[in-house]
């Protein structure tokens, strides 16, 4: 069901407590699309986390800071780009919020419920399509913001899993930052 669907089915069945459906189904709109992309950068958040665990974990040759952080950040948005989460059945009011339920009767919640999941996944597909983008193409920035070089050394923090484990820390942080904008 779309939008004009959903319409369709208050101008048929109007909620008896008097409540502005198009308000009401804006707000809804709005809250789904925000926590869908809020959904979508914290799902790559933690897969970043947790390949930042599985790289400290590993052992490694000496590389450049540079050539890490190139390969970590295309590799990386391969791996979410083949990652994708899906909106799961039973987020509706997670996705809408309460006061959206609150204020409809159950057999109008109901009939919104599948749009609320199919508005959900267009966004957060949406969503996790900027994020693989981001990641692909965040390289140059780190290693610009960072100060990397093209040294490499058996210096523990020179070794090619410390670097890729930092690396993923990074991109972590910027998408929590993405999740969170204020």
């Amino acid at each position: 069901m779309d939008r004009k669907g959903v319409e369709e089915y208050f101008r048929k069945s109007p909620p008896s407590n008097r409540v502005d459906v198009k308000e009401l189904l804006d707000r809804c709109e709005r809250a789904v699309q925000r926590h869908s992309r809020e959904d979508a950068w914290l799902a790559a958040k933690a897969y970043a986390l947790g390949r930042a665990r599985q790289w400290q974990s590993e052992w490694s040759s000496p590389a450049s800071e540079r050539f890490v952080t190139s390969e970590v950040c295309h590799e990386l948005a391969w791996e979410l780009e083949h990652h994708e989460p899906v909106v799961e059945s039973g987020a509706e009011e997670h996705l809408a919020g309460r006061m959206v339920k609150e204020a409809l009767p159950p057999e109008a919640w109901e009939a919104i419920r599948q749009w609320v999941l199919d508005l959900a996944a267009e966004e957060e597909h949406r969503a996790w399509r900027e994020i693989v983008d981001f990641t692909d193409h965040r390289a140059r920035h780190i290693i610009k913001h960072e100060k990397f070089d093209f040294e490499s050394n058996w210096e523990d923090d020179h070794q090619y899993s410390a670097i890729a484990a930092h690396v993923a820390r990074i991109l972590a942080h910027e998408y929590s930052m993405h999740a969170h904008p204020r």
